[in-house]
């Protein structure tokens, strides 16, 4: 796949498609003053001025719209070349004129994200500021927007540069004393070196350590609701959610299916998944069919909720429902809740956080306890989170080029030459997050997730 390119003007809509009060169009290229000006009147005579004017439209002879006009000259630009931003009436057809007046002149309709790519190859922007700007788009919650919104200013990229510059510094030892072929320079202090390599490594893996959390920022927390039948899972929920999400029956097996609800914590999205019970007795095709779909859930969640009722002693199916858990949950944060604390207890209260669906009693602390690991890294990281899996892959091979480089420099008789390898590969993985090293298809396939006009 290969970009586009970046030597013509190209056009689109960046609001979304439909009508509406207004609608912005963008220009953007060597050529969009001239194609702007082509159906612009009064014809503007300085471009170079970024001031908002009331231009009117015309197709030939025929008034298409009076708009607010603004003129980018680049680099002062968010593309980095001359752009023209078109603020309209949002009539589909006002914007379809203007679009086939833009191409009549010259332009080419954008492809997806291809604004940013321009960004991104004229240098106003790294690589992964320019995914965050996605991110940014589709942020869903306050978490989301705070994570993303500190990739755009930089955040991850200042971490990245960091460590990056560490490496340069080290592999620049490295190559000096392999062309020193007179031995002019001292030997390589190896014991400070592996030191220096071993804290860029810890710095890489800090900043990785933080993916999983930094994907349940951008994607929300899948939080799984299980537990054996009536113990009230579907009650839970409801109560969590503040509104009658789920039906909630006295009978055993209500839930058949697993039922999702997002819900906002202090900005952090969570999706609860309720599920059917984990019987020790399951006795119906369609109660076994329910309870492969709540393991399967389990096995996806990246927290589960273990519910029992506290107010009646354990009992196999709630031994079940722990069994099932460990098989299924992987690394995913497992809570153990006492259900019906407003009733007599019949279990000790070490078991499990104490809660009452009814009463709303533990509702606070167990909604902490799930968006905990959101609250901590954020904290810990000074906001550069790392949230995209591609991120994290190059950190992860960052990080274990330089476990390797540490290894042989344990050695008896290191290998300089092997060192420099293993400190140019993790250049080049970090590099790709800023891309300075990542290839066209790569760009391309981040790029092409982005909506059209961006």
């Amino acid at each position: 796949m290969k970009l586009p390119g970046t030597k013509d003007t190209i056009a689109a809509q960046a609001t979304p498609p439909g009508a509406g009060a207004l609608a912005v169009l963008r220009l953007s290229g060597p050529k969009a003053f001239a194609i702007a000006s082509s159906f612009l009147q009064p014809v503007p005579g300085d471009h170079g001025r970024r001031t908002a004017r009331l231009l009117s439209i015309f197709d030939g002879k025929a008034l298409v719209d009076r708009a607010v006009v603004v003129f980018f000259k680049g680099p002062g630009s968010y593309t980095g070349d001359d752009t023209v931003e078109i603020s309209c009436h949002g009539s589909p057809y006002i914007i379809r004129t203007i679009l086939n007046l833009a191409i009549r002149g010259g332009a080419r309709l954008a492809g997806p994200g291809e604004f940013t790519l321009r960004a991104f190859l004229n240098g106003k922007l790294d690589l992964a500021q320019a995914e965050a700007v996605g991110e940014l788009i589709e942020a869903g919650s306050a978490g989301a927007h705070r994570a993303a919104l500190s990739q755009v200013e930089g955040a991850i990229s200042a971490r990245v540069a960091g460590i990056r510059t560490e490496i340069v510094d080290l592999l620049a030892r490295l190559e000096a004393r392999l062309d020193d072929s007179y031995e002019e320079i001292p030997a390589l202090e190896l014991k400070d070196f592996a030191s220096r390599a071993a804290a860029a490594r810890e710095r890489a893996l800090e900043l990785a350590g933080g993916f999983e959390a930094g994907r349940g920022i951008k994607e929300g927390v899948r939080v799984v609701i299980t537990g054996a039948p009536n113990s009230g899972k579907s009650s839970l929920l409801n109560a969590l959610l503040g509104y009658d999400r789920a039906l909630v029956s006295r009978q055993a097996g209500t839930t058949r299916d697993t039922l999702e609800a997002e819900l906002d914590v202090d900005g952090f999205s969570v999706i609860f998944t309720d599920t059917a019970g984990l019987n020790a007795r399951a006795a119906s095709a369609l109660e076994k069919a329910g309870m492969r779909r709540a393991e399967k859930a389990i096995s996806r969640a990246d927290a589960i909720i273990l519910v029992k009722d506290g107010s009646i002693a354990e009992t196999p199916s709630d031994l079940r429902a722990e069994r099932e858990t460990a098989r299924l949950a992987a690394s995913a944060k497992v809570i153990r809740v006492l259900n019906k604390a407003d009733l007599p207890p019949k279990r000790a209260a070490a078991a499990g956080l104490s809660v009452s669906a009814k009463t709303g009693r533990g509702l606070a602390p167990l909604k902490n306890l799930l968006i905990a690991q959101q609250k901590k890294v954020f904290r810990d990281s000074a906001q550069a989170v790392v949230t995209s899996a591609r991120h994290y892959a190059a950190l992860a091979e960052a990080a274990g080029e330089l476990t390797r480089l540490e290894k042989m420099m344990k050695g008896p008789a290191p290998a300089l030459e092997l060192g420099a390898e293993h400190l140019r590969g993790a250049l080049a993985a970090l590099s790709s997050i800023l891309g300075e090293t990542a290839p066209e298809e790569v760009l391309a396939g981040i790029f092409a997730n982005f909506c059209v006009g961006k």
